[in-house]
């Protein structure tokens, strides 16, 4: 951004996420992020189930962390 011409900041907005394990595995298993079509069902199925074993508690609790760039001509405001 800034060889663009344009001031560049970062910001960040961190929550706390509780969710149910079963219904977590259900969309990581359905693919809900883009990252995770790279891999196979199997590779899919593996990575379930070594979330099951080191998360066996029925409620997941974890930061869900957020990244916001933003770029300003000179003299703008936000």
């Amino acid at each position: 951004m800034r060889a663009a011409g344009l001031e560049a900041g970062l910001s960040y907005v961190e929550h706390e996420l509780r969710i149910d394990r079963d219904k977590y595995l259900g969309m990581v298993r359905a693919r809900y992020m883009s990252l995770l079509s790279t891999f196979s069902d199997s590779e899919i199925e593996k990575g379930i189930e070594e979330m099951r074993v080191a998360h066996p508690e029925p409620v997941l609790v974890f930061p869900d962390r957020f990244a916001f760039v933003l770029g300003r001509r000179d003299g703008e405001s936000a």
